[in-house]
């Protein structure tokens, strides 16, 4: 496996070099989601709800080849090129590109079985929906707390979130799929799993500030929601405009100028490996 350092180092000097750029690349990604996930305004009339369904296969048909695009464009920017051009939006065989997408996403999907399973399940007890009432679920949380409602709620909250891992597990296990792709050859891949996974939970301290902003900005939610669950009632969730407003300022300071260097790891880990070996035959 190829040593890490050199990729870090070689990772941070494109990301300050071409940091403008990518930032502009960076904010045709966002467009491009926002214009596929624009269905879900309708979420705002009850009579035309059902039309934010229509957000599942723009994300689809924008997102996916996309995401593809990036890739490709990130490649260009290592070769000399500019990460910021029409690459990002190339229709280029986009059938292909969707094909690659949707095969991420249903890997991500199994990834994430566990998890829609369970809350699927939780969601279906707590609407009554298999004859449970509400003592029969009090009582299954005690009993799985050992005859404690609160300990039992909190152990099943914490497996459900525990499951979550598998997904960010999936996310590291193919996050070097798009990039082997665009580099043309994806038997770069081979052998090289571990080395993606390290790089893709290393990129994920990037996030870090944001997500502690995040948990003290909502802690007081947070405590509120232990006792919402306790008496069984479903939960609402309302920001009001300071905690908007700092999240949103956060997300800005502390989350999308990263995020770049985050998807940069990847795909130089890729390249360097590709010219080592070529350099090699």
């Amino acid at each position: 496996m190829m040593k890490m350092k050199p990729v870090l180092k070689e990772s941070l000097r494109l990301y300050k070099k071409n940091f403008p750029q990518l930032c502009l690349a960076l904010l045709v990604q966002l467009v491009l989601r926002a214009m596929a996930l624009s269905p879900l305004l309708f979420l705002a009339e009850q009579t035309l709800a059902p039309l934010a369904f229509l957000a599942i296969p723009l994300y689809l048909l924008i997102v996916l080849p996309a995401r593809q695009n990036y890739a490709l464009a990130l490649k260009d920017m290592q070769a000399g090129g500019s990460v910021f051009s029409l690459q990002l939006i190339c229709l280029k065989d986009y059938g292909k590109k969707l094909l690659r997408g949707l095969k991420g996403t249903v890997c991500i999907l199994l990834w994430s079985a566990l998890t829609i399973v369970s809350v699927t399940l939780l969601y279906a007890a707590y609407e009554g929906r298999w004859g449970l009432d509400v003592v029969t679920l009090m009582g299954i949380c005690s009993s799985i707390g050992g005859g404690d409602f609160v300990n039992g709620l909190l152990i099943v909250a914490a497996a459900v979130a525990a499951s979550c891992l598998l997904i960010l597990l999936g996310c590291a296990v193919h996050s070097g799929s798009r990039h082997a792709a665009a580099l043309g050859d994806k038997t770069l891949l081979k052998g090289r799993r571990m080395g993606l996974i390290a790089l893709w939970f290393l990129g994920l301290l990037l996030v870090v500030p944001f997500a502690v902003l995040a948990v003290l900005t909502l802690g007081e939610y947070a405590r509120t929601l232990l006792d919402t669950l306790m008496s069984l009632e479903m939960p609402s969730f309302s920001l009001n405009a300071k905690q908007t407003l700092v999240l949103v300022l956060g997300a800005v300071l502390l989350l999308l100028p990263f995020l770049p260097l985050k998807n940069l790891l990847p795909s130089v880990y890729l390249r360097m490996a590709k010219e080592k070996r070529d350099a090699a035959a």
